[in-house]
């Protein structure tokens, strides 16, 4: 009987030598399969976006709202396994550790119900049923599990590098509605939702934070629950009652937007496939990761993760002082009565737009105006847009808004109203690759990128959400392109002369509600 390690008497040299390497790559994939299975952390490889959801592990709360079969729950059960452990071992240098205690953590995971929770994350069979958590853990360092009363498992213990166990807890929103005092006692290093939960189930857990000034990820595929979309992403208003900011160097909050595409292991016609059975709404959330509630979204182009910048560009001195040889235009849009919004927009020599800063307040015009100077820092404004509803005149005295503008020195000139126009204009930009950019302070235009959609009934958006997108799309408008120093223009050196009687013809019906 010969065997593989039997010479074959017909087999010439040059066979032979084939013959042996092949045993050994055999041999070396069977020994990275054994230390795989064994420690699947060290060999966990994460997608660019998984990716860069791990490195924003400086913020104290992130949200990964992704597609069907992004990967979500693989990359929440790795920063799971990674704060157990006290380290991320697929990484090196300063992503290792960051964000994790360098001790022991005691961390819980939310789920739907036992089921889910045996099916994504704890069954303990050996296979492609394998739960993620321990088909990642390295198989030495679980020290051992707890089992309720159903015998599931809601307790893994996870010896650290830092010394001491760790545990990794789970619970259910089943468990929750049927008692909700049940989730109120405990502290927390770190909570994971794996899928959207009641707000009320993340008051009664999110508590247990405090003692250990602990940190939360969601990873949502988000069908309903539309709070945690708020809580990420809110609206001017709301975002005043977070002191610490938002999506800035002192915020504590990161969002990114994930796709079915970007798992680059699915077949690109199996997606396509699921894609068409889905009604749009469901399409937008199971497939691009947007809201099923805000089905519809105007500018669906718009993408966190490339059109998003937070840290300063090269050459700036933070993410909303451009450099000054670049091209300053602003976008105002004043209302007597809700929030003035006014969008910043900045354009390099190179062509790129940074749209570097915002305001969403409702305050007087004068104290706008200074608001507005503060956030120039000096430069000159190339173009100031405001919406021709500042060009009225008060029946009264015969004053206008603009006047006030004027004497400031900001030299205002009314806007367009070609809204259709404008609408491709901006989708037309946000398909471009490298060419716009939001700095990742702009909560308001970011929650109107969310909010900004269609009218179901008619071929136009809906009149809600869109003062800062009103400004986007006048400003796209204007073509955006660099101006060198020496062509600025003297608009801040003369003030228009206009006919306010053939302006008022031209401006259509606009309110003349002072109130």
């Amino acid at each position: 009987m010969k065997t593989s390690a039997m010479p074959d008497p017909d087999e010439s040299d040059e066979d032979a030598v084939e013959r042996l390497r092949l045993q050994d790559q055999l041999s070396v994939l069977r020994r990275l399969a054994q230390l795989k299975k064994s420690n699947g952390l060290a060999f966990y490889k994460p997608h660019p976006k998984q990716q860069l959801f791990h490195r924003a592990a400086g913020y104290k709360r992130r949200y990964l709202r992704t597609g069907n079969r992004f990967g979500k729950s693989t990359c929440g059960a790795a920063e799971d396994c990674a704060y157990a452990r006290g380290e991320r071992a697929w990484e090196e240098g300063k992503y290792r550790h960051l964000g994790i205690p360098k001790r022991s953590t005691k961390g819980l995971i939310l789920v739907a119900d036992w089921d889910k929770a045996r099916e994504i994350f704890t069954n303990v069979e050996d296979g492609a049923a394998q739960g993620k958590l321990f088909r990642l853990l390295p198989k030495s360092a679980v020290k051992g599990v707890h089992k309720n009363q159903s015998g599931e498992i809601d307790t893994i213990f996870v010896e650290s590098v830092w010394g001491g166990l760790s545990s990794i807890h789970l619970d259910t929103v089943k468990s929750f509605l049927s008692n909700p005092m049940g989730q109120e006692s405990s502290d927390w290093d770190w909570i994971h939702v794996d899928e959207p939960i009641p707000e009320d189930m993340w008051i009664a857990n999110s508590r247990g934070l405090m003692d250990r000034d602990g940190s939360a990820w969601f990873t949502c595929t988000p069908l309903k629950y539309m709070w945690i979309n708020d809580y990420f992403i809110p609206t001017k208003q709301i975002r005043e009652e977070f002191v610490d900011g938002f999506g800035n160097d002192e915020a504590s909050k990161w969002v990114m937007t994930g796709s079915t595409f970007d798992n680059t292991t699915l077949d690109s016609k199996a997606i396509k496939m699921f894609m068409d059975d889905l009604p749009e709404a469901d399409r937008q959330a199971r497939i691009h990761g947007r809201p099923k509630a805000l089905s519809g979204a105007i500018y669906s182009e718009f993408d966190y993760s490339r059109h998003v910048y937070h840290e300063p560009p090269p050459g700036w001195v933070d993410v909303d002082t451009p450099p000054m040889d670049y091209t300053i235009r602003i976008s105002i849009d004043p209302h007597p009565k809700t929030p003035h919004a006014v969008l910043f927009a900045a354009t390099a020599p190179t062509g790129e737009v940074f749209f570097f800063n915002e305001i969403f307040r409702h305050t007087l015009l004068d104290d706008l105006i200074d608001e507005i100077l503060e956030k120039v820092k000096g430069r000159s404004i190339h173009l100031s847009l405001c919406d021709p509803y500042a060009f009225i005149q008060n029946p009264a005295d015969g004053s206008i808004w603009a006047d006030v503008f004027w004497r400031r020195g900001i030299m205002v000139q009314p806007a367009t109203k070609q809204l259709t126009s404008g609408i491709q204009e901006v989708k037309r930009q946000l398909k471009k690759e490298k060419n716009w950019f939001f700095s990742s302070s702009l909560a308001t235009a970011f929650s109107e990128f969310d909010r900004y959609v269609w009218d179901p009934k008619r071929e136009k958006p809906i009149d809600a959400h869109d003062h800062v997108m009103e400004c986007l799309y006048r400003l796209a408008l204007t073509g955006l392109n660099h101006v060198p120093d020496d062509e600025m223009t003297a608009l801040t050196k003369t003030v228009p002369d206009l006919d306010w009687a053939d302006m008022e013809i031209k401006l259509g019906d606009i309110s003349n509600d002072f109130n």
